[in-house]
């Protein structure tokens, strides 16, 4: 399986409540070609599980689960497991412009 050209890399601690519309968001990206590396940093509500079954619909999806670690430690361990040429971050409560990831690609 050939790399992706974006890894976008998002921590996620709690961020069930808004975690479906950034990852709607990602799903539309007019440049397909990325794998969403999710961190779960801990998180004691659904994130885990909104994640696993994300992966499950999506195979550019590939959560991680992790203890508590904080945000600069799941930073770290996710952008261990990035495979793209470009590193994308975004955070779990963001929502990206439909045209965000082409547009950067196109710039870098």
């Amino acid at each position: 399986m050939n790399p992706p050209l974006i890894s976008i890399l998002m921590p996620a601690h709690n961020a069930a409540i808004t975690l479906h519309e950034t990852l709607d968001s990602l799903r539309a990206q007019s440049l397909p070609d990325f794998e969403v590396v999710a961190v779960n940093d801990g998180s004691s509500d659904e994130t885990g599980s909104i994640l696993e079954a994300w992966a499950d619909d999506d195979p550019r999806v590939h959560p991680i689960n992790l203890p508590r670690v904080g945000l600069i430690e799941a930073l770290k361990r996710g952008l261990d497991t990035c495979r793209g040429q470009f590193i994308a971050r975004i955070d779990s409560d963001d929502i990206a412009h439909p045209h965000r990831l082409e547009l950067q690609a196109e710039r870098l």
